[in-house]
Order: C-alpha cells, then sequence, then structure tokens
C-alpha cells in the first residue's frame, strides 16, 4: 500500500513538474535569430489583445521572419519570406542614420499599457538596441515611424491585419485611446 501511495505521488509531482516546463518553454519563444547572425529586427509589444503584437526580422541575407504574438494579427504563427537583401539594407541604414537604435531619454508622462517598439541590429556579433514607447510624449513620434518603416518596406501589413491602414490608424490615436 505505501509503496503504490509513494509510486502514486511520484508520478504526480512528475507529471507537475513536466507541466510546469512547458509552461515556462510558452512564455518565453524561441528566438528568431540564431547566435551570429546579421538582422535588423522590430517587435511590437506591451499593449495584450487590444492590439497586434508581432515581431519582424530581416536577415542580410534576405530572409524575412515574421512572427505573431496575439490573437490580434492576421496570420497567426510564423511566416517566412525571401528576396529581402535590398529591404535589409535601407531599413538597417534607416535605423543607423536616425539614431534609432540609441536609447531613448526617460519617459515621465508614460501611460500604461502604450505599445511599444523594440528595434534590434545585429551586425558582427555586435547588438545594439533601443525601446520606444507609445505611451511617452517624448517617444511616440520615433516609435510611429519605426513601425511605418518596417510594415511599409516588409508588406507586413496584410498579416498584422488585412486593413491597410489599420496598424497606422491604431498607433497614430494611441494617444486619444487613452
Amino acid at each position: 500500500m505505501r509503496r503504490t501511495i509513494l509510486n502514486v505521488a511520484m508520478s504526480a509531482a512528475l507529471l507537475l513538474m513536466c507541466l510546469g516546463s512547458a509552461n515556462a518553454a510558452e512564455e518565453a519563444p524561441k528566438p528568431l535569430a540564431k547566435p551570429g547572425e546579421d538582422y535588423v529586427s522590430l517587435q511590437v509589444d506591451g499593449c495584450g489583445d487590444q492590439c497586434a503584437e508581432f515581431e519582424i526580422y530581416i536577415f542580410d541575407t534576405g530572409r524575412l521572419t515574421f512572427r505573431s504574438n496575439n490573437s490580434q494579427t492576421s496570420t497567426k504563427g510564423v511566416l517566412h519570406k525571401s528576396g529581402m537583401r535590398s529591404v535589409y539594407e535601407r531599413v538597417a541604414k534607416y535605423l543607423q542614420d536616425t539614431g534609432s537604435l540609441t536609447e531613448p531619454g526617460d519617459c515621465a508622462d508614460r501611460k500604461s499599457d502604450a505599445p511599444v517598439a523594440v528595434v534590434q541590429s545585429s551586425k558582427d556579433s555586435q547588438m545594439q538596441k533601443a525601446t520606444w514607447s507609445s505611451g511617452c510624449s517624448n517617444q511616440i513620434e520615433k516609435a510611429r515611424s519605426l513601425v511605418k518603416v518596417f510594415v511599409n518596406q516588409t508588406g507586413m501589413w496584410r498579416d498584422i491585419n488585412r486593413d491597410s491602414r489599420y496598424w497606422e490608424k491604431y498607433w497614430e490615436t494611441w494617444e486619444d485611446k487613452k
């Protein structure tokens, strides 16, 4: 009897451990880039199910990877495209020329639940990253322009929302919604 109870308890503990590790794996999505790859990326998040949350990675090889991170996007899961070498070059140049990869100043008036645009560049294993919030009056214009550049240059608007101006309308009226 004791052995049966011990076996059941051990089985239950093992099952709980497996379920716990499965939940942890769901919370941390697999990276879209491998160490050493050269890319530029945009991640839009921070607004829960109020707007589309997604990632766009453009690699120097011309490969593009899009990932939906919530239910608000038209395309779910991961999508791959090729032939984006010139897009990579244009977006990488834009990020450098506009200072978009330099962290913005402090935000004293941050609105809660405002979406953020996180941009990254990895070149020769050197990473640059900056986060721009649409909930900060001193960052909203840069956040908007970054989203527009990535979405327009890659043509991924259909995968975000079938309405070609959905993302633009949402980001342009964010402060009016609060």
